[in-house]
């Protein structure tokens, strides 16, 4: 499985990788099949087939072998029997010396010797048993014993079980077994396979009971030692011995190793005998299973275990089995099995009367339903939850269910129940200092408040949880992730772009932040044409909000993708426009939809996307009912407009694009309002109002620039030529006011060529090291550079620093 990844990815590093198998060990399904197709379509797979020796070569080996030349009929019989195989041109060549089957012709040639009436050996196992055959009975019997020990094992073991120090010689003289210090290991596997196969069936059985017995005694790994008990058909004595190896191998961590054991003495085990030991046994198997990456074996163990301990009246043994379970399905992206798991889990903690318990089951349930927007059923179980927390005198799992019941309300549009019950949630937390607890409610609380209009509150809410993830030591990736989300809404891109790259730098941050952080910084990118860079990132967080089912940053993945395409093929953006639509139809997310279906309703006008356009505006009207707010009813009135501008009512459209505006105006969202003033302006300009066209036009632009939104910022300056207007001076690109850069940020910059660091720029300036910080995260983004050190050749190339020239 890795072949085909590193010949992708190391395909210009001078890496050659070898692999050697045997064809006939291929069967028609195995995997290598595959693997060798996808490297022969990549060019990199080099086959060689090492084909077995001719007779000129299989001569040389023999006479290598033998020590001398060979007479060409001695040489075509080797040829014959062996059929060019080294191994058994080596081995039978051994033989015919060892019998004294061979001698020397006058011509100095080894040849065969008349009469010597012994039978030639048809295949390698007869040229190895053949060879036994010249043994003394008891190093014969050595023989046999040492085949099963294994190809290689302690040689103290075989003297123990022979007691007969000269057969062992004779074995080693022999060169059928190697020594190295104490451990002995067979010649080559084959010739331990041959004697092996050569033991009669029970004489095989008995001594793999002996060598069982002598290895227990001995003190041996108690799976070396089940395996012989096995082969000696002792099942009992090897269940005890695969159970007492699987508790050796978990407590050093071999827990595949662990896994393995436990289900070979599972397979042992008899039908109706100790039953509860068994299901122990399968729920450590689970435990080991999912511990080494083996979660589908995991997953049924603890199905097992869960219905067993249901059907024997066990509900807090199933309650807690159901738990592990439901574990191991998430781990497997299994989500809406996982949340049956958990709701199972929840009843069985009931009828266990451990109401706290249930209470945890419920909250996960009702925090996944929230986060995949299916809102009204997450107040339904969250309100059990409430009822089972405040049974079991939980305050911390009361604040916790207060806050997502409060978010999920806000949600449904139930803003101002939905935000006095986060409120009061946050007010439990604080009060008995549960750390955790007020971070979770803050968040909840912070994406309550964005999701009824108030971004700056959100942003205050967002801060308030970091703070309080530093003074509780707790790590703050989901609330920085989040954070970006009222950010990039009250237009601070930049302060966004660094909170994403925060995450996304981390090798701790988790996978929910990282997807959240990814479709924002994607989104951001997008909108200033860093085409390259934003790509995998809203690919990687589509990928993952599919897999988490976070159904908004699935949307927020969807329009960056269709924000890129806008630079290169408007018809392609619409495509993803699309899937953007399916996605939402299938959930009850009211919000997130409502700023990609506003930009779609006029990248549809403007392709005369009249159907389309009409259901970006049924959209926007559906999630107007449901949210309510000043942003989201300024959206469908941009949508109307677009609509009445499409059908030629220019009337009507500069009304509706002067309402959307309107609306926004106490909300905070430059990106919206420049957005819906651009259109105004192009209607008046349509109607020959050129000088209320050029007002809307230059706010619009102003933004843009602000925003460093370079697709936006065309647009209007398309929309100011059309009227005869220059734009507003100032917007050469490659001034730090096109850029996006502050009269501060560019002083921030220029101390940070000087390779000063942050607090002496800080004391330079008379500013705190934080704020340089903030300034620092925000040139970088504006730079689009990733160091220092790259932000400060950008600028250099651009002409932003003393004595440096723009790069034309």
């Amino acid at each position: 499985a890795l072949l085909p990844a590193l010949a992708d990815t190391l395909a210009t590093v001078p890496l050659l990788v070898i692999g050697t198998y045997r064809r006939e060990d291929l069967p028609r399904l195995h995997p290598l099949r595959r693997v060798r197709q996808e490297l022969r379509r990549a060019g990199t797979l080099h086959d060689l087939t090492l084909e077995p020796l001719d007779a000129a070569a299989t001569t040389a080996v023999a006479a290598g072998r033998a020590g001398a030349a060979l007479t060409p009929a001695l040489a075509a019989l080797v040829y014959e029997r062996t059929e060019g195989v080294p191994l058994f041109v080596h081995e039978f060549l051994g033989a015919l010396l060892g019998a004294g089957r061979l001698e020397r012709g006058l011509d100095g040639l080894l040849t065969l010797r008349p009469g010597a009436g012994l039978e030639v050996p048809l295949t390698l196992r007869d040229a190895v048993l053949l060879g036994l055959d010249r043994l003394s009975d008891s190093a014969r019997s050595a023989a046999e014993t040492a085949a099963v020990l294994g190809p290689s094992f302690d040689a103290n073991h075989l003297l123990d079980l022979i007691r007969d120090d000269s057969a062992f010689d004779t074995l080693t003289e022999r060169a059928i077994l190697t020594l190295d210090g104490p451990q002995a290991t067979f010649r080559h596997a084959l010739i331990r396979d041959a004697i092996y196969a050569g033991i009669p069936w029970a004489r095989r059985r008995t001594l793999h009971r002996q060598v069982a017995a002598q290895l227990d005694a001995a003190g041996a790994p108690p799976g070396v030692t089940a395996e012989h008990w096995l082969a000696g058909q002792e099942p009992e004595r090897a269940r005890a011995a695969l159970l007492v190896a699987s508790t050796a191998f978990c407590r050093l961590y071999a827990y595949r190793d662990a896994a393995d054991a436990a289900g070979r003495a599972l397979e042992l085990w008899p039908s109706g005998v100790d039953e509860d030991q068994r299901l122990d046994v399968l729920d450590q198997l689970g435990r080991c299973a999912q511990a080494c990456g083996q979660l589908p074996e995991a997953a049924r163990a603890w199905r097992e275990v869960a219905q067993a301990r249901r059907e024997a009246g066990d509900p807090a043994g199933t309650a807690a089995t159901l738990r592990r379970f439901a574990g191991a399905l998430e781990l497997q992206g299994l989500w809406e099995q996982a949340l049956e798991a958990h709701r199972a889990a929840a009843d069985a903690f009931d009828a266990a009367a451990q109401p706290a318990a249930a209470a945890e089951e419920r909250l996960v349930v009702g925090t996944t339903l929230r986060a995949t927007s299916r809102n009204t059923a997450a107040l339904d179980v969250l309100a059990r939850a409430l009822k089972d927390a405040r049974q079991a005198g939980r305050r911390d799992l009361e604040a916790r269910i207060l806050g997502q019941t409060g978010n999920a309300r806000v949600r449904a549009g139930q803003v101002a129940d939905g935000l006095m019950d986060a409120r009061a949630g946050l007010a439990i937390a604080m009060e008995d200092e549960h750390t955790g607890a007020t971070v979770e409610v803050l968040q909840r609380l912070a994406d309550s408040l964005e999701h009824a209009g108030d971004y700056a509150g959100a942003r205050s809410a967002y801060v308030d949880a970091i703070d309080a993830c530093s003074a509780g030591g707790l790590p703050d990736f989901a609330c920085r992730a989040c954070m970006a989300v009222p950010l990039y809404q009250t237009g601070d891109w930049n302060q966004a772009a660094t909170e994403c790259r925060r995450v996304l730098t981390s090798l701790t941050a988790s996978a929910v932040p990282r997807a959240v952080a990814g479709a924002m910084l994607g989104t951001v990118l997008a909108h200033r044409g860093q085409i390259a860079r934003a790509r995998p990132a809203l690919h990687d967080a589509l990928a993952s909000s599919r897999h988490l089912g976070l159904v908004a940053v699935q949307l927020r993945a969807l329009w960056g993708l269709a924000l890129l395409e806008e630079h290169m093929d408007a018809p392609a953006a619409a495509a993803w426009l699309d899937t953007l639509l399916n996605v939402w139809d299938a959930s009850q997310d009211h919000y997130h939809v409502l700023f990609p279906m506003r930009w779609a309703a006029t990248l549809y006008a403007r392709l005369d996307a009249g159907r389309e356009l009409s259901r970006a505006a049924t959209t926007l009207a559906r999630a107007a009912d449901l949210n309510g707010g000043s942003v989201a009813y300024s959206a469908l009135a941009h949508a109307l407009g677009e609509r009445a501008w499409l059908d030629g009512q220019l009337d009507d459209a500069a009304t509706q694009f002067g309402m959307a505006v309107t609306l926004l105006r106490d909300t905070n969202t430059p990106f919206e309002e420049a957005s819906s003033r651009l259109r105004l302006g192009q209607v008046q300009s349509a109607q020959s109002r050129p000088d209320e066209a050029a007002v809307h036009l230059h706010w619009a632009h102003r933004t843009a620039r602000t925003l460093n939104a370079r697709t936006l910022a065309s647009h209007v300056v398309r929309a100011l030529e059309v009227i005869g207007q220059p734009g507003p001076s100032g917007t050469v690109p490659g001034t730090p006011e096109a850029i996006g850069l502050t009269p501060r940020q560019l002083e921030v910059l220029r101390h940070v060529a000087l390779g000063l660091t942050d607090r002496v720029i800080a004391q330079e300036l008379h500013l705190s090291p934080r704020t340089v910080e903030m300034h620092v995260g925000r040139i970088l983004a504006s730079l689009d550079s990733r160091t220092r050190a790259e932000a400060v050749g950008k600028a250099a190339t651009l002409g932003l620093l003393p004595g440096s020239f723009p790069t034309l």
